[in-house]
C-alpha cells in the first residue's frame, strides 16, 4: 500500500522524463481522429467515431497541461522575459510559417480546381497567408481546393489550438513582467481563478461576441494553469498510482456537475505527469527520453498530408487514411524539424545578443 501511494515526481532539470513522447503519442491520436474526419466529415457519429472523438480532446488538453507545467517551471528558473519571448516566437512561428507557405504556394495550386490564374487572382488565396499566421482565422481555406472531402473547405483543420497557446504564452508572460507570475503561492492563485472561470462557464455558458473563442479559453486556460498548478506545487503533490487513482475515481463522481471538466482536468494532469517521470529502464526508456521532438511538425503537418491522400485515394478508408498520415507526417515532421525548427532555435543566443546590445543614437 505505502509503494502505491509513493511519491514518484521527478525534476525536468534531471531531463529523465518521457514528455516528449507523450507529446508524439498525442499529436498521433490527433492524426487518427482527423483520418476518421476528413472521409466522414462534421459531426462525428457512430459508437466508434464518437469514441476516437471523446480521446482527440484528452489528447489536447495534455498538451496545455504539460505546456503548462513547462513553461511555468521556465519563468520561475529562468526570468528573462527577453529569452522567454524569444523562445516562444522560435518554438511556434517558424514552423508554422514554413507549414502555411507550402500550403499557399505548393499544395493548393497542384489540388485546386481552379487554374492557376483563378487561384492567385482569389481573394481568398491572396487573404490566406496572413489570417492563419495571424490566428485571425487558422481555419481558413484556399479557393476549390480538396474539394473530395466533406471537410475541405478547411486548409489545416488542427491549426485552430495554437492561437490558445499563443493566449496562455501571453497571458502568463505579461503577469510575469509585473511580478504577478513569479511566486508559487500566487501561481497557484492563479490556477484557482482559471478553474473557477472554467467551472463558471458551465454554469453559466456564454453567447455574443467571440462565444467560441471564450469557450475555448474556458477550456484551455484551466487546463494549462492545472499544469502550471502541478509545476508551482511539486513539492506537494505526490505522483503515483495511488492518488492517480484516486483522482480518477473524483473525476468520474464529479462528471454531470460544473466541476465535472476542470476535475478531470485535475486527473488528467495527475495521470500524465505520473507517466511522464515514470523511470523506464534499459533501451526503450533511453528510446523514450531522448527522442526527436517532432510532435509539432505532426500536428502542423498532418492535416493537409491527409487531405492530399484522401483528394487521390477518395475511397480510402479511416484505417489505411491513418496509417499515410502517420508515416508521411512523422517523415514530414522530421524535416521540418531538422531544417526549420532547430536552425530557427539555434539563433536564440545571437538574437538575444543582438537584441541586448545598446543602440547608437544619431546625434540631432
Amino acid at each position: 500500500m505505502r509503494a502505491i501511494f509513493h511519491s514518484g515526481h521527478g525534476r525536468l532539470e534531471n531531463k529523465s522524463n518521457t514528455f516528449t513522447a507523450m507529446r508524439i503519442a498525442f499529436a498521433i491520436v490527433v492524426v487518427y481522429a482527423h483520418a476518421v474526419l476528413i472521409p466522414m466529415g462534421l459531426p462525428y457519429h457512430g459508437v466508434w467515431p464518437e469514441f476516437v472523438d471523446a480521446t482527440v480532446q484528452l489528447a489536447l488538453d495534455g498538451f496545455f497541461i504539460l505546456s503548462g507545467y513547462m513553461i511555468t517551471a521556465s519563468l520561475l528558473n529562468r526570468p528573462d522575459m527577453t529569452s522567454f519571448t524569444l523562445s516562444r516566437v522560435l518554438r511556434i512561428f517558424p514552423g508554422l510559417i514554413a507549414a502555411v507557405l507550402l500550403m499557399w504556394l505548393v499544395v493548393g495550386p497542384l489540388f485546386t480546381e481552379l487554374s492557376l490564374s483563378e487561384y492567385w487572382s482569389n481573394s481568398q488565396t491572396l487573404q490566406f497567408p496572413l489570417m492563419v499566421i495571424s490566428q485571425a482565422d487558422p481555419l481558413a481555406g484556399l479557393p476549390e481546393v480538396f474539394n473530395a472531402s466533406p471537410i475541405g473547405g478547411t486548409m489545416n483543420g488542427a491549426l485552430w489550438t495554437i492561437r490558445y497557446e499563443l493566449l496562455a504564452y501571453l497571458g502568463v508572460g505579461l503577469l510575469a513582467a509585473v511580478g504577478l507570475y513569479r511566486s508559487r503561492t500566487v501561481i497557484l492563485i492563479w490556477a484557482g481563478l482559471a478553474v473557477s472561470f472554467g467551472a463558471l462557464y458551465q454554469i453559466f455558458g456564454y453567447s455574443g461576441i467571440g462565444e467560441g473563442t471564450i469557450g475555448s479559453m474556458a477550456r484551455f486556460g484551466p487546463a494549462f494553469m492545472i499544469g502550471a498548478g502541478f509545476y508551482a506545487a511539486r513539492d506537494q503533490i505526490p505522483l503515483s498510482a495511488g492518488y492517480v487513482g484516486l483522482a480518477l475515481l473524483a473525476a468520474i463522481a464529479s462528471q454531470g456537475t460544473a466541476l465535472g471538466p476542470v476535475m478531470l482536468q485535475i486527473a488528467l494532469a495527475w495521470l500524465y505527469l505520473w507517466v511522464g517521470f515514470l523511470d523506464v529502464p534499459g533501451r526503450i526508456g533511453k528510446a523514450l527520453r531522448e527522442v526527436e521532438d517532432v510532435s509539432y511538425g505532426v500536428y502542423i503537418l498532418h492535416w493537409p498530408l491527409g487531405m492530399m491522400a484522401f483528394a487521390l485515394m477518395p475511397g480510402i478508408g479511416a484505417n489505411a487514411l491513418f496509417a499515410i498520415m502517420t508515416v508521411s507526417a512523422v517523415a514530414a515532421g522530421w524535416v521540418l524539424r531538422v531544417t526549420v525548427e532547430k536552425p530557427a532555435l539555434a539563433m536564440k543566443p545571437r538574437l538575444l545578443n543582438w537584441m541586448r546590445q545598446p543602440r547608437m543614437v544619431a546625434a540631432e
